[in-house]
């Protein structure tokens, strides 16, 4: 029976978290690694929730460790179930133990903990697939087992989400990315007809982080995380992990249930607060005089430079077929959005000084007279 790793990262969802975590635990399918991190919650009940259901379920290992969003703490997880932490008994605290790290700790976490249930020598265990959950939103209780039964001999599957308006936040009618790419029937694809289809339909979304599963293995092989401290990082995600991959599973079922809420991390509601600038961003708050959406909009630009310079790096080292439809349909589109940071005349992070290495991938548009001439000449010679 294949074993599937949950990462969960938290931060101040006390409101939401049981409900999350009941579905994690109530799914059809038992086989589970729970990985809770929480990311330094200053809410009064995220951790104390996240051990109540540590102390419930023995499959869950909760990390405790210093806020550093959620790349970092998804980045944890990754790291913990590659079996990539050496791990030493601490202390028995109440029902549960808990553990240190005594090797490198990039993640800064402080305490793991686990039900008594399990030893005190803490096991890693061995997984066969990886999947993330956002812990404001659930699944449906059979996501797990669906997703598992089609996992064979595919790289990464993608399903497709449910939205749930909280107050203040309206409903726009929006199709999600899974309806706009039309993809209406269960298929499996190549990233080569993925970018096809991005082109047809002209989006150029390839955002992927909590919406489908992936091969732990393929996960590993391609030595893929997440960007610490960006804005977006499931974007730089989602196209690296399309990109390297051999098949993609499209799953057009709504097995994810996500929860639209103001001042969340994503910020659904427009509204820019300090509330939404992290802690490991004040040195940039107060260089923007403690403005928030000029903050939040030059670090919006900054992550847009630091995916550029990672695509770039990425399509220079790899390649093949599917790697080079996806070069010619998403870096171009991904690098015109770096051009975003000239607007700032404050630049503390001195990113601007990259925007060389950037503007060649950025295309001319070609006018539309002559790429009707260049399409017919194509069909014409037939190539």
């Amino acid at each position: 029976m294949k074993k599937v790793g949950i990462v969960i990262p938290i931060y101040n969802v006390e409101k939401y978290l049981k409900e999350c975590l009941d579905s994690v635990i109530n799914q059809t399918y038992t086989n589970l690694e729970i990985i809770l991190v929480n990311d330094g919650s200053t809410d009064e009940n995220s951790l104390n929730i996240a051990k109540e259901y540590t102390l419930k379920d023995k499959r869950i290992t909760l990390f405790d460790k210093k806020n550093g969003g959620q790349s970092s703490a998804k980045n944890a997880g990754i790291e913990f179930l590659s079996n990539n932490y050496k791990i030493s008994f601490l202390k028995e605290e109440g029902q549960l133990y808990t553990f240190s790290i005594s090797n490198a700790n990039p993640y800064c976490i402080s305490r793991i903990y686990k039900n008594k249930q399990n030893d005190k020598l803490l096991k890693i265990p061995e997984i066969d697939y990886i999947i993330f959950l956002d812990s404001d939103n659930f699944w449906e209780l059979n996501t797990i087992e669906e997703c598992v039964l089609r996992m064979n001999n595919v790289d990464v599957l993608w399903f497709d989400y449910m939205c749930i308006y909280e107050e203040g936040i309206k409903d726009k009618g929006q199709k999600t990315k899974m309806e706009i790419f039309n993809y209406t029937k269960e298929c499996i694809i190549t990233p080569r007809e993925y970018a096809k289809q991005a082109l047809k339909v002209g989006s150029r979304d390839v955002a992927f982080g909590v919406m489908g599963m992936i091969n732990f293995n393929f996960l590993k092989n391609i030595k893929l995380k997440f960007i610490n401290k960006i804005i977006n990082e499931d974007v730089h995600f989602g196209l690296i992990l399309f990109a390297s991959a051999k098949s993609i599973y499209v799953f057009p079922k709504k097995m994810y249930l996500c929860r639209l809420r103001a001042n969340s991390v994503s910020n659904h509601d427009k509204k820019v607060t300090k509330a939404n600038i992290a802690d490991y961003f004040k040195d940039i708050y107060d260089v923007f005089e403690q403005d928030p959406k000029k903050t939040k909009d030059y670090l919006k630009a900054v992550s847009r430079v630091v995916m550029a310079l990672e695509f770039i790096e990425f399509f220079k080292n790899n390649y093949g077929e599917n790697i080079e439809a996806m070069k010619k349909v998403f870096l171009p589109f991904y690098a015109k959005k770096a051009l975003m940071i000239k607007k700032f005349k404050k630049d503390p992070l001195n990113l601007k000084e990259k925007l060389p290495i950037i503007k060649p991938f950025i295309q001319t548009k070609i006018p539309y007279d002559l790429w009707k001439i260049w399409q017919k000449i194509k069909r014409i010679f037939r190539f």
